[in-house]
């Protein structure tokens, strides 16, 4: 039964993946995701949308032509008081007439168009804000994938590793050198690689559906990590201070908050010019035929021009009560921006740190590992020569891979403190990408 356990585990670790698609590096991974991905796909909706309110808001400083028309039969009866006599009349009836109006002074409705311009630059923020988001979503995602391959990578030679231990520990019992107690230590730690074995195919697989919800495709293969390539540098400027000035002046949140307050600035100034009176230029031209009954079988050709006023004495309190709500909105408005300077600067601390740590964690993993591999080694010849026990073995080979999943979480946590960085001040941009595509190497599994 352990036999068939182990060769389902082993399998499993090796055919996990489905054997589709293309190997892909992180670059091309970004321009599917572009391509794909259905955030980015309703950022880009919604910033047409918001556009197309320019144009709206324009149509209302522009002038309106308006074109009316009419033809009918109609009957009149006629009774006279005197005769009481009733006679009839019967006649058709054509009436058409087009008008135009012009806008010449109307101060509410340029604020809506300055409104709305101010709202579609906003779009254009949220819009450039989501593209650059979608960099550090791909990218956390394919490093999450290539940790779970790492995981999947350490799992199977800890399983191999505890397998050999299992085996020595037989050939020792055989031989009159081991004891059962030994046999039954390895056998648990062989066990327990196994168990842990299959939790992490699961994560394997999980990982790379996370990815192909991003771009479209499953990938079967995923560039590597070059150590040798990958370039530890402290944040540039060296200052946590300068990269809190650069976010607050740069960050897609920040420069989105500001603009939000000069929507709603635009909104009192809409509300409070709805009290001015608005001039439009109105012409028209009126053609009819018997009209009525009054005109049968007269013709009427009319030229009007005007300017026509309009002014608003009395509203009930609502211009008043609507300026009042769109203060309420500017305050609101700069209270968020408050709360979105605040959280930048928390954020660029937090990642400006994240990088410093985790640049030192990597050198501090790397010695690690130097000294579990040399721990290793001599604990086995420890073991071969009576001096340590079987357990102990098991300890340090355990030790050994969690060192090396503990230096692979730590690179893959540098990149992302790196990139979220620049995310948070506003710097981010596709050349970051392909700084971190270059630090990779395509592989296929065997």
């Amino acid at each position: 039964m352990k036999l068939l356990i182990s060769i389902i585990v082993v399998a499993a670790m090796f055919f996990a993946l489905p054997l589709y698609g293309d190997a892909v590096d992180l670059s091309t991974a970004y321009q599917r995701a572009k391509e794909y991905d259905s955030r980015l796909a309703t950022a880009k909706a919604d910033n047409l949308m918001y556009r197309e309110e320019i144009g709206k808001a324009r149509s209302q400083l522009r002038p309106s032509v308006r074109v009316n028309a009419s033809r009918g039969r109609n009957a009149t009866e006629y009774t006279s008081i005197l005769t009481a006599r009733t006679s009839s009349s019967y006649y058709n009836s054509v009436n058409y007439g087009v008008s135009i109006r012009q806008p010449l002074f109307n101060l509410s409705s340029y604020a809506g168009y300055k409104q709305a311009k101010a709202a579609a630059e906003k779009s254009d923020v949220d819009l450039q804000k989501e593209d650059i988001a979608l960099i550090v979503r791909i990218t956390e995602a394919y490093c999450n994938a290539l940790y779970a391959d790492d995981n999947r990578d350490f799992s199977q030679a800890l399983i191999k590793a505890a397998q050999e231990q299992l085996q020595q520990a037989k050939r020792r019992f055989e031989k009159g050198f081991g004891t059962i107690t030994e046999i039954n230590e390895a056998q648990a730690g062989y066990d327990m690689a196994l168990a842990d074995g299959l939790e992490i195919v699961n994560s394997v697989e999980f990982t790379r559906r996370e990815l192909e919800h991003l771009t479209g495709q499953y990938p079967t293969d995923l560039c590597k990590i070059v150590p040798e390539k990958l370039v530890l540098a402290q944040p540039v400027p060296n200052s946590v201070q300068s990269w809190i000035d650069l976010a607050l002046a740069n960050n897609y949140d920040v420069v989105g908050g500001h603009q939000e307050m000069q929507i709603a600035k635009r909104e009192i100034e809409k509300q409070k010019y709805s009290r001015y009176p608005t001039i439009d230029l109105v012409g028209g031209k009126n053609y009819s035929e018997s009209d009525n009954s009054y005109s049968i079988g007269s013709i009427y050709d009319t030229y009007s021009v005007s300017l026509q006023m309009s002014m608003p004495i009395y509203t009930g309190g609502y211009v008043s009560a609507s300026v009042r709500q769109a203060h309420a909105k500017w305050l609101k408005a700069q209270e968020q921006l408050t709360s979105q300077e605040r959280g930048v600067q928390s954020e660029v601390r937090k990642y400006y740190n994240g990088v410093v740590t985790s640049i030192a964690q990597i050198h501090a993993y790397e010695q690690a590992l130097t000294s579990h591999e040399v721990a290793l080694t001599g604990t086995k010849k420890g073991f071969e020569a009576g001096l340590r026990s079987n357990i102990d073995v098991l300890d340090a080979q355990q030790k050994l891979f969690a060192s090396r999943r503990n230096l692979a979480k730590s690179r893959y946590q540098y990149i992302l403190n790196r990139l979220m960085l620049k995310q948070a001040s506003g710097t981010l941009s596709v050349a970051d990408i392909e700084e971190v595509n270059g630090w990779l190497v395509a592989t296929k599994r065997l």
